[in-house]
């Protein structure tokens, strides 16, 4: 069986519609990623609107619709890899939490959509973050 993830991609906009979007640093390797997880037992969103909760600290309005999906490589074993697909859903963060599960784990970061080439090392990943800081649903405030 395929396992199916999804992520948040948390967002806000300031007072001069300026996008940023929150990236956290992945468990082991600490790069810096979106907040992610195997979806089970739930719908998709409410999985990604969970795993913001847990690893990035954050709450807030989530799609229902995934923005795009990318996908993970991800290694099962003695050399051998599977492409994991990842719903991403945008998530518009109206809270910010000071303590959150995973706090002690991870850091989390506001960046402007147009610093993250600088930040995100996976070109997948990148991209799909820039398109989305160019989509109208980066401009939508609920």
């Amino acid at each position: 069986m395929k396992k199916i993830q999804s992520a948040a991609i948390p967002f806000r906009l300031d007072e001069a519609n300026r996008l940023s979007l929150m990236l956290i640093t992945s468990r082991r390797k600490g790069r810096w990623v979106l907040p992610k997880g195997t979806v089970s037992g739930m719908l998709p969103h409410a999985s990604a609107a969970r795993e913001a909760f847990e690893e990035a600290g954050v709450i807030g309005s989530i799609g229902e619709t995934p923005f795009e999906t990318y996908y993970l490589r991800k290694k099962v074993g003695y050399g051998a890899a599977i492409d994991i697909p990842v719903h991403a859903f945008p998530m518009l963060v109206t809270v910010e939490l000071q303590t959150w599960p995973e706090m002690d784990f991870r850091q989390r970061l506001w960046i402007l959509a147009g610093q993250i080439t600088d930040m995100v090392e996976s070109a997948e990943l990148r991209s799909l973050l820039q398109r989305f800081a160019q989509s109208d649903q980066a401009r939508l405030k609920g």
